[in-house]
């Protein structure tokens, strides 16, 4: 026997049962349509608890309107019975839809894609979901996915100054009451959810990825005999990649799920847009038949990231400025084609000196930091995400250098040579010799340096064995009596037989190179100018920066005997730092450190005065800061956020962030040139319009 009506809507059917209350197919009397209500069983009207929530599902899903969030008509109380009415969904969850053994991955990006569109926009009006399960997504019978229960979400709060993303505290409406509980369902629950920590929006970033692999897989990433042994594993293991469970998967979702299933919040996704333009870059691939599959389940590794995804994650990073961009060099016999630059590092204060990890998913980097005292070896993921700071001297470090095999970063601090594990920890002075530059040799085990005996000697390159601490001298500068002149910058060919380097005299250089097996330098340009930097394109190809205010900034030099270098960058890209790598298969990627000026947005705090007019209660502060240019502030009617456009991303884009500055967000993806954004608030909503 159905229940009586609860006000005017009449019940018709049971469709679901759950913690936080059951759910009806009703239909309203007043306007003849079919709605899902939602009422919190009777035996828990008396938690405060479970009525709290209960009613902050209602207001916090009330708040979004998206395609793919189910839409709040009304929340109301009748006769003691709390209850919730919302859009009816024809159609089934996601735990019904996923077969055994997962689903086609045309429908698993399909639904994926939607799903993360939806958080993508919950996450941009400060909504964390906390309770993404296959449960609570709804798929109808059009194929359009709907996100349902918002019961454990709670309301995202800027950070303190100064403060790190990572501590950014979030809040309900009466907070006090589950500080220390564990909500959410375990299966499905962040690391960080799992020991009651503080979370933000990559707390759903790990959730959407175990919902991600069980839909690839049709098992759950992590399952135990209990709720504790279900947390014990979402803690402590790592799932199996998809590839090794089914077979078909491509390597590129092996990834980015395995990106999304990091324990630390800080080695994830960092945005959901960055997550969603990923998981389209793949859906073209596989529509076109491009996307690799991984080897059946022979546990082979994941693969290496492709450039064309690289660069859009990079484009879709939430953080600010930049100093760095990438490059797809062709072969050396065909003309470059046209290339645009994507910021790397979106950071306040100067980064410098770029260095890729062996496999191109990481870059270690000089960093002063946010408050510019002195210089830091850092490494972050290319994709994005919070930098990992790896040293913590006083003294500056700089100049970071990769080993081939990954296991150590190489750096120069007061004219010594010291290295570091990328995962941090302590240091290793390599030699007590006065080093200006380094670089690896390919077994790792050698590094090749410019040094000198002492200040202001000429300077040549040497081999360092890292196990014996000998230097074997590898070039022979013509003498000169001009202090700091010799050989620096040395660079090591692909195929590991060469060595390009600079030759300095009297504070010009020119660009030579050298068997590394012996032989003669050979001189490459006739120049004569500021150079900086070289690095090797191909066996046959180098690039070089000049610090001149000539024609260019980058040079590419082609061939073995001396020839005019064609220009890669313009002089306005003041191009230098550049740093290669080179994968096993594909062209290779290029970043380099860039120096420009910006535009930032500042605030002034003002208060009537006496004449009619207005006086500055307080100094200028800068808020919103970049190596970029972010303009058009433009405040929201109720003063809590402010609209504003910046191109960090390299595009115009449109970006929100709390009225402090705090917690900038990417909201539009327009990529395509603009002189201008005109914004405009309307109500809790803006227009803006694009000048080209």
């Amino acid at each position: 026997m159905s229940p009586q009506p609860i006000s005017h809507y009449e019940i018709l059917d049971k469709l679901g049962e759950g913690g936080m209350g059951v759910v009806w197919k009703a239909r309203d009397a007043r306007l003849n349509r079919l709605v899902a209500l939602k009422t919190l069983p009777a035996d828990k009207l008396a938690d405060e608890g479970h009525r709290r929530r209960f009613i902050q599902e209602a207001q916090a899903a009330s708040a979004l309107n998206d395609p793919n969030i189910v839409t709040i008509y009304d929340i109301a109380s009748e006769d003691g019975t709390d209850f919730i009415v919302m859009e009816y969904v024809d159609g089934k969850t996601l735990g019904q839809l996923i077969p055994k053994r997962g689903m086609r991955l045309e429908e698993t990006l399909r639904y994926a894609i939607q799903i993360a569109g939806a958080l993508a926009q919950a996450h941009a009006a400060g909504i964390v979901h906390r309770d993404l399960k296959p449960g609570n997504i709804m798929i109808n019978a059009e194929g359009r996915v709907k996100l349902l229960d918002f019961g454990l979400a709670k309301l995202t709060e800027p950070c303190a100054p100064g403060a790190p993303a990572e501590d950014a505290p979030t809040r309900t409406f009466q907070a006090h009451s589950e500080e220390g509980s564990i909500v959410g369902t375990a299966a499905y629950m962040s690391p960080e959810q799992a020991e009651s920590k503080p979370v933000d929006a990559r707390s759903d970033i790990f959730s959407f990825g175990a919902v991600l692999y069980e839909m690839a897989t049709g098992t759950r990433a992590f399952h135990g005999d209990s709720k504790l042994s279900t947390l014990s594993a979402v803690l402590r293991e790592n799932p199996k990649p998809p590839s090794q469970v089914v077979s078909d998967v491509p390597r590129e979702l092996d990834r980015i799920i395995a990106r999304c299933l990091r324990k630390d919040p800080a080695r994830r996704f960092q945005a959901m847009p960055d997550l969603k333009v990923a998981l389209e870059e793949l859906k073209e691939e596989s529509d076109s038949g491009r996307a690799e599959i991984a080897a059946g389940s022979t546990g082979a590794p994941l693969a290496k990231p492709r450039p064309g995804l690289m660069l859009a994650a990079a484009a879709g990073t939430l953080l600010v400025m930049a100093a760095a961009a990438w490059f797809f060099l062709r072969s050396a016999s065909k003309p470059l084609p046209p290339m645009h630059s994507v910021p790397l590092t979106t950071y306040t204060g100067r980064q410098g000196h770029p260095s890729f990890s062996p496999d191109g998913s990481q870059v270690a980097f000089e960093w002063t930091g946010e408050k510019g005292d002195h210089s830091d070896i850092y490494v972050r993921l290319v994709e994005g995400g919070t930098p990992l700071r790896l040293t913590t001297n006083p003294e500056p470090a700089g100049s970071p250098a990769w080993s081939p095999d990954g296991r150590q970063i190489a750096f120069l601090r007061a004219g010594g040579a010291y290295s570091v594990s990328p995962l941090g920890g302590p240091e290793r002075k390599l030699t007590d010799a006065l080093v200006t530059s380094l670089a690896w040799m390919p077994d790792s085990q050698s590094l090749l340096v410019s040094s000198a005996r002492s200040a202001g000697e000429l300077h040549s390159i040497s081999e360092l064995s890292l196990r014996t601490g000998e230097m074997r001298p590898v070039t022979s500068p013509p003498p000169q009596a001009n202090p700091g002149d010799g050989d620096y910058a040395p660079a090591v060919s692909p195929d590991g037989r060469t060595l390009a380097f600079l030759r300095r005299v009297r504070a010009d250089a020119d660009v030579y190179v050298q068997p590394l097996a012996g032989g003669p330098a050979r001189r490459r340009t006739q120049r004569s100018q500021q150079l900086t930097g070289v690095v090797w394109a191909s066996n046959r190809e180098v690039l070089f920066c000049s610090l001149a205010a000539t024609s260019g900034s980058m040079w590419r030099l082609v061939g073995d005997g001396i020839s005019e270098p064609q220009a890669v960058l313009g002089a306005l890209d003041g191009a230098r730092d550049p740093a290669i790598m080179h994968p096993a298969n594909g062209p290779a990627r290029l970043a380099y450190a860039r120096t420009a000026g910006d535009a930032n947005i500042w605030r002034m705090e003002i208060a009537p005065d006496a004449h009619g007019g207005v006086r500055t209660v307080a100094q200028p502060a800068s808020i919103i800061a970049s190596t970029r240019v972010d303009i058009s502030p433009q405040f929201s009617p109720d003063g809590k956020r402010i609209v504003f456009a910046s191109n960090r991303d390299g595009y115009l884009e449109l970006w929100v962030a709390a009225s402090d500055g705090s917690g900038a967000a990417q909201l539009t993806t327009l990529k395509a040139p603009r002189t201008a954004l005109v914004l405009r608030w309307n109500a809790d909503r803006f227009r803006f319009a694009g000048l080209g």
